[in-house]
């Protein structure tokens, strides 16, 4: 698994091939350069170039008065910020002119530039933001737009052609396409997305972009490449893009659910610390004191065997379950004990604040890592 990643989104369009996926299929069988050129001719007017500026504190102003003399001026007098510009992509969701991208192209700037494959450029305000998820809404006001619609629970498979359509280095509306080469992929710069991976070649610049399948439904929103790699590209699956973007029309914030556990792997040797036998599952390492999971009965020590019937045996698994439900809701969880099984049930509640600004808080970047 790539550890050193950094931003840069793509639009990925994905084919079902299953055999409950005519419409799909029948695009399938028609793949070809008129497929990508159709499809481009009609989503292309949908995606947007996000122009950003940031200001930045001057560091060599900040230096210290005892060490001007070194540098044969008065540093103090430099420009105490200096602005920094960025580039994204996004598209229209919504013809009120709600424009979806990743958080990280908007973020810590003071203005937004949003300009269409037309040519027409808009000042653009974030409405809703989720650090979580990498993802922020931006309102535009404008009229005669284009969308995107989201794809209504998308069965993507390995091996099914994507196209991207962004603004790869400033360059807007790029036409790209691959397949997607593996699905629930876990990458060191967000736990608590499970991400598509692709081959179609995005670069910084791409971030924000949506992932449209042959029929031209968005089925995800890129956010990372690895670095020092060629087609390894990340996307958001439509699924969490959906559930974000509803609590962020609704409230402007994301209200997560919290479990309130901290978990680990449960490897052989850790196994055998416990000096027992244990079923396959999750090691639950500490239980936080008045979360749910206290108060269903979970036990530091207990292995959490399955998440609602389905078997988990890594803790992004259990991690990603609990995401993809709603605070309120009640999940069940099967909990091996001294060689005892338990189900206990769970009612979710909202993440603490100070739990969740830990958990947006980002991580120090590697050094070629590029956000």
């Amino acid at each position: 698994m790539p550890k050193r990643l950094f931003a840069a989104t793509v639009l990925l369009a994905t084919l079902s091939l299953g055999a409950n996926a005519a419409p799909a299929a029948r695009a399938a069988a028609a793949f070809g350069p008129d497929t990508i050129a159709d499809l481009a001719e009609k989503a292309a007017p949908a995606v947007v170039n996000i122009d950003t500026v940031r200001r930045q504190k001057n560091p060599m102003a900040q230096v210290d008065p005892f060490f001007h003399r070194f540098f044969g001026t008065d540093l103090s007098r430099l420009p105490q910020y200096f602005e920094q510009k960025g580039v994204g992509s996004g598209f229209v969701i919504d013809a009120s002119g709600l424009v979806l991208t990743n958080h990280h192209v908007t973020q810590g700037a003071s203005t937004i530039k949003v300009t269409l494959s037309d040519g027409r450029s808009f000042d653009g305000k974030v409405i809703g933001k989720d650090p979580g998820s990498d993802l922020a809404l931006v309102k535009i006001e404008a009229k005669g737009l284009s969308v995107l619609k989201l794809a209504d629970a998308p069965r993507v498979r390995v091996g099914e052609w994507v196209v991207a359509i962004g603004s790869p280095l400033g360059l807007s509306t790029t036409v790209t396409a691959g397949i997607v080469s593996a699905l629930n992929r876990d990458v060191a710069i967000n736990d608590r997305v499970s991400f598509i991976q692709t081959d179609a070649p995005i670069n910084p610049g791409n971030s924000g972009g949506p992932l449209l399948n042959l029929e031209g439904r968005v089925i995800g929103v890129n956010t990372a490449i690895a670095a020092k790699a060629q087609g390894i590209g990340f996307a958001i699956p439509v699924e969490t893009v959906k559930f974000v973007v509803s609590e962020l029309r609704e409230k402007g914030k994301v209200e997560r659910p919290w479990l309130g556990v901290a978990i680990a792997e449960l490897t052989p040797e850790r196994a055998a610390q416990l000096f027992r036998k244990t079923d396959p599952g999750v090691l639950v390492r500490d239980v936080a004191e008045g979360s749910p999971a206290a108060t269903a009965g979970i036990l530091e020590g207990d292995v959490i065997v399955s998440v609602d019937g389905k078997p988990v045996s890594e803790p992004s698994h259990v991690t990603h379950m609990v995401a993809n439900h709603r605070v309120g809701d009640k999940i069940k969880l099967l909990v091996s004990r001294e060689g005892q099984r338990k189900e206990l049930v769970v009612t979710l509640k909202a993440v603490p604040a100070k739990v969740q600004e830990a958990a947006e808080k980002p991580a120090d970047p590697e050094p070629d890592e590029e956000r």
